[in-house]
């Protein structure tokens, strides 16, 4: 799968790196501080203090498209049933990704699979506007059993979805290896399906440098500070799997 000049899904895994800022000029400034050096930028639509006014928003996508140049942009909606700050009883959830789907300005949209019950259709909607959609999961409350996860990953495949993204919370080091082996066995049965796998925490941080061995095509990494448990520093991150890479191909 190509987004811009990034092909993910083949090779070592791209570096997606979060924008978390509260206000319209630095989160401007921090985007273009990454632009080119971030695999992807994603913007969390959750952290901007304007989030809820449909003016200042569809302001803000086109800003956000010439900050990051030809580097891909995610705009991620984080709930707050997933960990996020976007209070989901505002009920403007569909309509502000709709309407950021129909801004031209995202290459990536996340939809959370479980934030509203017919998800098929959502999905199905905001990709007539020519972008990729990833239906994630999160649980920051434990990790499944790996069946569990292996059929929410076929669920949210099923969805329609272009990426699906499972984020799961360990108590063990068992449940990082549980983790890596549900991502490792919907790779080998759907490979052209792109796949976004994290065991979250610092137990959980070997997870997110293994996606060249497991199948995992994204990683998340911090710069300034981190958007989820466990995330390491996003150029620490680009270096240590370009090692993993080259190791991998002697």
């Amino acid at each position: 799968m190509k987004i811009r000049n990034l092909e993910i899904n083949k090779g070592k895994p791209a570096v997606c790196v979060p924008v978390t800022e509260k206000t319209a000029e630095d989160i401007i400034s921090h985007i273009k501080e990454i632009a080119g050096e971030a695999d992807i930028i994603e913007w969390r639509m959750d952290f901007f203090e304007d989030i809820l006014s449909k003016k200042k928003l569809n302001e803000m996508f086109p800003l956000i498209r010439e900050a990051a140049g030809n580097t891909p942009i995610l705009f991620t909606l984080r709930t707050d049933h997933e960990g996020g700050n976007f209070p989901m009883e505002s009920g403007k959830y569909v309509e502000i990704l709709t309407d950021c789907a129909a801004s031209g300005s995202t290459d990536l949209l996340d939809v959370e699979y479980n934030a509203i019950p017919d998800v098929t259709t959502l999905i199905k909607v905001l990709k007539t506007r020519d972008i990729k959609v990833i239906a994630s999961h999160h649980d920051f409350k434990q990790t499944p059993q790996i069946e569990d996860m292996y059929n929410c990953l076929i669920k949210m495949k099923d969805s329609g979805a272009d990426i699906v993204k499972l984020a799961v919370m360990p108590e063990r080091p068992s449940d990082v290896i549980d983790l890596t082996e549900a991502t490792n066995e919907f790779h080998e049965s759907f490979p052209e399906t792109p796949l976004v796998t994290m065991s979250m925490g610092g137990l959980g941080s070997v997870s997110r440098i293994s996606g060249v061995t497991f199948g995992s095509c994204i990683t998340f990494g911090s710069d300034r500070e981190a958007s989820a448990p466990g995330q390491l520093d996003f150029r620490e991150l680009k270096e240590i799997i370009r090692i993993l890479d080259e190791a991998g191909k002697n």
